[in-house]
């Protein structure tokens, strides 16, 4: 049940990027959706950074921690389970300490950054695949499929649930997180708003529109939540900060090990 988006209004303009919302689905697109533009075009120098170890400062403990709680928030969702894809991977530890803590049988994810696969593959030595989710072909399902702030990186989100609906078992558990368009940071900081990411971003959800995007697709709503213990505050505050001096992250930027002097001065110069 692809929408296709044919009929849509816009509701917001940023220099020449145009955002539309669909009339029928209530999903908000970029118009890099209306010329199909292809997002591998941009995953060379999005991806250039996913390095076994990215951020300084201490950022990096705190982040494996986060992946950590992530496994834990799996296991406890779903105790049973012993085999997981997990679509985007990242650099690996999430899917690495389900095995090594929970011990999955089976953790698998999909990956298309060099530097994260070898990583994941060599280091960590996951099940990971060089290929987009719609590119991959599998014979085997899952107990547990996820994707961590991906859905917004695409141009027809509907093929990527309908995929990932054909490779869980039955009764097998979906959990997806993107950033919600309807969330007050958004709606006071406007450009500001770290999720924007224009440059990256092409379709963004409401849970309203992610609700009706599964149902569609077969699939049964257990739980919603707004709040992200690894995401909301940071986004909250980068965002606030990003409105407040009037500069593109700032702070998210300051805890790259190369930036880190520079930037704690500017924000120290903008805010006192």
């Amino acid at each position: 049940m692809i929408c296709g988006h044919r009929h849509y209004k816009e509701i917001s303009k940023f220099d020449t990027t145009f955002l539309y919302s669909c009339n029928k689905c209530g999903v908000i697109f970029t118009n890099k959706y209306l010329i199909k533009f292809n997002p591998k075009d941009i995953y060379e120098t999005y991806y250039k950074n996913e390095m076994a170890s990215r951020f300084g400062f201490g950022i990096e403990r705190v982040i494996r921690l986060f992946r950590f709680f992530r496994a834990f928030k799996i296991f406890t969702l779903y105790p049973h389970a012993k085999s997981i894809l997990d679509v985007g991977s990242g650099r690996g530890f999430m899917l690495y300490y389900l095995k090594r803590y929970y011990k999955y049988r089976r953790a698998a994810g999909t990956q298309i950054s060099k530097n994260a696969i070898e990583f994941s593959i060599n280091d960590l030595g996951l099940e990971i695949y060089d290929k987009d989710l719609l590119e991959l072909s599998m014979d085997s399902s899952f107990d547990i499929i996820t994707i961590w702030h991906v859905l917004e990186h695409v141009v027809e989100p509907e093929k990527y649930i309908e995929k990932i609906f054909n490779l869980l078992k039955d009764n097998g558990k979906l959990i997806i997180e993107v950033p919600n368009f309807n969330s007050w940071t958004r709606a006071l900081t406007k450009r500001y708003w770290l999720s924007l990411d224009l440059n990256y971003h092409i379709t963004f959800f409401t849970p309203e529109s992610l609700s009706l995007l599964l149902k569609n697709h077969g699939f049964k709503i257990k739980t919603i939540h707004t709040y992200s213990l690894e995401y909301s505050a940071f986004t909250s505050a980068q965002s606030l900060i990003s409105l407040i001096t009037r500069t593109d992250c700032l702070f998210f930027n300051t805890f790259k090990p190369q930036n880190l002097i520079n930037n704690l001065f500017s924000i120290f110069f903008f805010l006192f």
